[in-house]
Order: structure tokens, then sequence, then C-alpha cells
């Protein structure tokens, strides 16, 4: 009777699983087809009412799902003191944990926040660091739901100028392209030192990233374009992670995955190739998030350099 009720309680949970496959799976399918319904509409609109398509496609992609924030971020938060940036019609969240004389600024990427950077805190000696971190507008614990490059450049600049002078800018995904933006349109920025995270080659992997995921026409795209020329203070086309490491003058560590499929690793490959000059690290198997000792190691020995 014992061996039946076993059985009996496998194929229950057998059944349970391939419920929840099922429906994972229907899910994952909805989901693709909304996104792709998405496209259809951008591209539509973009023949019928291009600056109207290009002006929603723009407010669409810049639209923040946020990422929720664990009890271990909450904890990590409670620690810090928090200071408000205020920009001209968005804000975001420094936080700063201790008081140390070395002042070190940690940027996460698009829908992350700062609690990303928790095992990087735990590893730094704090008598000799002031760390603080930026929650980007609709990141986090700063409110609103927009970001763009422009926005979040801005907020970066704020974060820097609150600070004074910072010793070292670690970035992960989209801040690399918002601080090497800012460093572009102001080389005398106050920083000794930067460390590129999971960067995108410039804005171009941007368009080329939404025009794959919703099957963006190449009008669409176009239109896309001039709409952000219009926002951003230099053409888009300049705004690159090769531009960055041609004119930047401190030193950079630049940390990169070879399975990464956000960033791929290819245009990254060849920007570091014109750059003997610029440390890098590449890992295999780590893939877009770079969530491993290796790693938290290597960026904690090039900050303490």
């Amino acid at each position: 009777m014992k061996k039946i009720i076993n059985s009996l309680a496998r194929l229950r949970t057998l059944k349970i699983e391939e419920i929840n496959k099922y429906r994972k799976g229907i899910l994952e399918y909805m989901k693709k087809i909304i996104i792709k319904s998405v496209g259809f509409f951008l591209n539509t609109t973009a023949l019928i009412a291009p600056a109207w398509s290009a002006n929603y496609a723009f407010n669409l992609l810049g639209k923040v799902h946020r990422g929720g924030i664990s009890e271990k971020g909450k904890a990590f938060f409670q620690q810090a003191t928090q200071h408000s940036i205020s920009l001209k019609q968005h804000a975001g969240v420094l936080h700063q944990w201790g008081d140390g004389p070395k002042k070190i600024l940690f940027l996460h990427g698009w829908e992350s926040n700062s609690q990303r950077w928790l095992p990087y805190y735990n590893l730094l000696e704090k008598e000799r660091y002031t760390v603080y971190a930026l929650d980007a507008p609709g990141h986090g614990m700063s409110p609103g739901g927009q970001l763009n490059i422009e926005i979040f450049r801005q907020a970066i600049e704020a974060a820097i100028l609150h600070i004074g002078s910072v010793d070292t800018v670690i970035g992960h995904s989209l801040s690399n392209t918002a601080m090497g933006y800012s460093y572009l349109m102001n080389n005398s920025v106050p920083v000794n030192k930067f460390i590129v995270m999971g960067a995108a080659s410039g804005m171009d992997a941007v368009f080329s990233y939404f025009k794959e995921i919703l099957g963006l026409s190449n009008g669409c795209v176009r239109n896309l374009s001039m709409k952000v020329n219009t926002v951003l203070k230099i053409p888009h086309k300049e705004v690159t992670l090769s531009n960055f490491l041609e004119k930047v003058t401190q030193p950079v560590l630049v940390i990169h995955d070879e399975n990464d499929a956000v960033t791929p690793f290819e245009p990254i490959k060849k920007v570091l190739s014109k750059n003997p000059k610029i440390a890098s690290f590449i890992t295999t198997g780590l893939k877009h998030d770079l969530k491993d000792d290796t790693v938290y190691k290597k960026v904690i020995a090039f900050i303490n350099t």
C-alpha cells in the first residue's frame, strides 16, 4: 500500500510539472505575440505618421518595468544614507555607505538597481572607501517610469557633482553607454578610473537590439534614429564604446562575457583589438549578468590599484 501511495504521489507531481511547463510555454508564446504586435503597430504607423510613430516608439522603448528589490537589497539600502538627485523632470536616488577618503560610484543597467552591487560592497575595505550607488530614474528607490540615455547622463553627472570627485566609476550594461556619452561631451569629468562591464558597442547596438526583438522595419528604425538625435546633445552615431576608449585618458578595465546574448562580445572584441592599452577581463559562461566571485575580485583589485 505504501508503494502505491508513493507512486501516486510521484505521478501527481509529474502532472503538476507538466501543467506548469505547458502554462509557461503558453505565456512565452503570448509574450512573443504581444511583442511582435507592438512591432507591427510601430511599423505601420511609421508609414502613415512617421513623426508621431517615432515619438511614440521613443517613449515606449524608454518605459521602465521596474525590477523588484529583494529582502537582502532592502537591508542593504537601510544601511545607507539616501540623497535625492533632482533633474528637470526626473529624479534619482544616490545611496551612500561609509565615509572613507576614496570615493567610488556604482551604476546599474536597464531595469536593474543598486542592490546588484552588494557582493562588491562586501569585499571592499570600508575604512578606505566611501561607496556610492545610483538608482537611475525609474529604477530601484527612484521615482518615475521613464529612462533614456539623455536622462541617465543627466543623473550620472548630477551624482558626480554631488560626490565632488570619484576615484572609480563601475558601470554595468546601459549605464556604460550613458557614462561614455557623458565623457564624450565633457572629458574633464572628475573620475580617476573606469570599469566597464557588459557594455553595448554603442547606440547603434541598442537600435539593433530593439529591431531584432520587435521586428522593426528599416523605416521605423530610421525614424526612431532621427528622434533620438533631437534628444541627445551629440549625434547618436558618435556615442560608441570605441570612441570612448580612444579618447579616455584615465585607466579603464573592460569586463565582458563571450556568451553575452544581450550585448554580444564580437563587437567588443573588435573594439579592444583597436585599443591594446585598455585592460580587459573576458569570461566564459557568465553571460550578461557577470555574477561570479572571479569578477567581483577582479573589480575590487582594479579599484584598489
